[in-house]
């Protein structure tokens, strides 16, 4: 063979083997990218809305769940009459027929007309267009109208912790609360409905098609308690109302692991219908506002001075007989007092009496005890918009600003901030960071993330902390001021607080407006929780011991049987003689029958509970001094002691929970 011949030989057995590789990489190699290629031209993918996760309390009871609806679309192009299309459907969604029919004649080939509807509504409305569509013709199913269903977002409880759970946009996007911090957790992953194209390029949308659904979110359990939240909740109004209040904050906490039991805000709102409320309705003002604290921060002043070996509890200080020269400021203390010991300072809440203890510290050691109280900065909780109040610089804290902190003014606090700052005065001295979520757990119920007690630092001695809660124990006696926050079978510990308000625009304070509120904790001697009320702008009666402490009073005691503490304080027992009747919560009779002499306390008869609500009942019978034990859930079934006997203080009473 020539040369010549050769190369032409090469030529084609190189162009030919060209060709098989081409033709092998086309049918095996590139099939999988031929193929989505060709889904592209001839197929696309609507997104739908992501089913989340559900928001559960610490017991597993809802406090946010996704529901099945439906949401319907048209496809213009395909209507045989838009006009009676339009006509149609304006009448059962509440739209203007008008608006409709411009959008059914415009050149989209598909649009969501209206979305997350009831199933049963939204499958009615498509049956009775696609038989108006169809007179006269065979074809029904090809009407150019067709639902798609989709999760709706919906709070079962309603205004129930509606501040911390928060809740979503249309399009299942988290914008307040819970639902915006753990939104990547809650979210999950889009569907699509799968929709194929004509040879014109228009969206056509097969009866049968196909829905790509993607993984479902993460579900979040917290720390809330729903029947320690409606209790809180509860309480809070029924202080604001009384009090004719602007609004109101209550909190619940467990101070050995800063896990949170209840965060009630007022105003608050129906995440189910947002535009019935203002937008200002929304806040989480427990995280989010300030306040200055007022009295409650004389209790941060007395521990700092106590730490730092400033005082003694023995010291005597005198209090100037209600009316105080320093620094250039004159101070005044609501009643006139001589002497007083350091508890009895506390106790009578005296101003004057705490600028003498700061001023025996010194003030750097001061403002150290302050930043490490936590005050001035975020606390890490598990929500979007914590703010970090307002501390004066070191090189401005000054003589006068140092006395007027020393008793709650010049500083502005969240209320977060004050309750765990109290928790680490009263369980020990461990600053522990507060929390809201227990767990979270993918869709196979594995758990991703827990949460778990963290301690930030110490900020007091154990002794200090003992020392600081009998003081704080001889604020509920009979002649401090918080008598109101007293309650039968456990000695409680707190401070009350009246502040002044700034008044905005002048930055100087108002002669009328206050805060009220009461910050306690039980059993005294080894706190089990912590409660912080706080009530804004009460008419009338405005301190805080008359205002904030009988909520408090109420929360406690209820919160205190619905956990099944022991009560640490005997409660004698005798035998019933007389009776009389009253209505209790919901509308449920009780009777009372005498237990002692005609002036003593009644006790209670049992009353009939089945068919209540667990909240219910913890509302019913938490007030009275019975050891309360909660088991299952759902609605009271059965209950011991039977209707009908008696409830002598300290008796054990079991209801049984069950599905209805």
């Amino acid at each position: 063979m020539n040369p010549r011949a050769r190369i032409i030989l090469g030529i084609l057995a190189g162009v030919y083997c060209l060709i098989v590789f081409r033709a092998f990489h086309i049918q095996v190699l590139g099939v999988e990218g031929i193929r989505e290629r060709g889904e592209k031209q001839y197929s696309v993918k609507i997104p739908l809305l992501p089913k989340r996760g559900e928001i559960l309390d610490r017991t597993g009871t809802e406090f946010a769940v996704s529901l099945s609806t439906k949401s319907i679309y048209v496809q213009p192009s395909k209507l045989s009459s838009p006009d009676i299309a339009a006509d149609l459907i304006s009448r059962r969604i509440s739209r203007p027929a008008a608006g409709l029919r411009k959008a059914f004649a415009s050149n989209r080939n598909f649009l969501w007309v209206k979305r997350q509807m009831p199933s049963s509504t939204a499958d009615e409305i498509v049956r009775e267009v696609r038989e108006a569509l169809s007179r006269g013709k065979d074809d029904v199913g090809t009407a150019g109208i067709g639902t798609v269903e989709e999760p709706k977002r919906f709070y079962p409880n309603r205004e129930l912790a509606s501040s911390v759970i928060g809740f979503t946009d249309v399009d299942s996007n988290g914008i307040e609360g819970i639902e915006l911090s753990l939104d990547k957790y809650l979210r999950g992953e889009n569907a699509f409905l799968v929709c194929e194209r004509d040879a014109r390029g228009r969206i056509i949308v097969p009866a049968d098609a196909p829905i790509k659904v993607n993984s479902a979110g993460h579900s979040v359990s917290l720390t809330i308690d729903r029947n320690i939240q409606h209790v809180a909740q509860t309480e809070l109004v029924k202080a604001v109302k009384k009090h004719k209040a602007r609004g109101g904050m209550a909190l619940v906490m467990q101070p050995k692991t800063g896990e949170i039991l209840a965060m009630a805000n007022l105003p608050t709102f129906n995440p189910n219908s947002l535009s019935t409320g203002p937008p200002s309705a929304r806040k989480n003002r427990i995280i989010t506002d300030v306040i200055e604290p007022g009295s409650t921060f004389k209790v941060f002043t007395l521990a700092s001075a106590l730490e730092l070996g400033a005082i003694d509890v023995r010291d005597r200080v005198f209090c100037e007989q209600g009316k105080f020269r320093h620094a250039g400021r004159t101070i005044h203390d609501t009643h006139k007092y001589g002497w007083l010991t350091i508890p009895e300072v506390i106790k009578f809440s005296s101003n004057i009496g705490m600028i003498k203890v700061s001023e025996k510290m010194d003030p750097g050691g001061f403002y150290d005890m302050i930043r490490a109280f936590g005050f001035g900065s975020k606390m890490g909780v598990e929500l979007v918009g914590e703010s970090r109040g307002l501390v004066p610089s070191r090189d401005k804290f000054s003589k006068i600003r140092r006395a007027t902190v020393s008793f709650g003014q010049g500083i502005a606090v969240t209320p977060l901030q004050l309750a765990s700052a109290m928790a680490s005065v009263v369980n020990g001295g461990k600053m522990m960071k507060p929390y809201l979520v227990k767990q979270v757990t993918d869709p196979e119920g594995k758990v991703v993330y827990r949460g778990e007690p963290k301690e930030l630092r110490r900020t007091i001695s154990p002794k200090t902390s003992k020392q600081v809660r009998e003081i704080l124990g001889k604020v509920v006696q009979e002649d401090g001021t918080a008598t109101q926050a007293r309650i039968k079978g456990f000695l409680v510990g707190g401070k009350t607080g009246t502040a002044q308000k700034v008044e905005v625009g002048t930055g100087r304070y108002s002669p009328d407006k206050r805060i009220a509120s009461f910050i306690g904790f039980l059993p005294l001697h080894d706190p089990e929780f912590l409660i912080l009320v706080v009530v804004d702008e009460p008419k009338g009666e405005v301190y805080g011991g008359v205002v904030a402490a009988p909520a408090f009073n109420q929360i406690a005691v209820k919160t205190a049987y619905y956990m099944g503490l022991t009560p640490t304080e005997p409660v004698e027992r005798e035998v019933a003689r007389a009776t009389r009747g009253e209505i209790g919560a919901g509308g449920v009779r009780m009777t009372r029958v005498a237990t002692g002499p005609a002036e003593a306390e009644s006790a209670l008869v049992m009353p009939d509970m089945r068919g209540l609500s667990m909240g219910r009942v913890v509302d019913l019978m938490g007030r009275h001094s019975v050891r309360l034990e909660l088991v299952g859930t759902g609605l009271a079934r059965t209950q011991s002691p039977r209707p009908g006997g008696i409830l002598v203080p300290g008796t054990a009473c079991t209801v049984t929970f069950g599905a209805e």
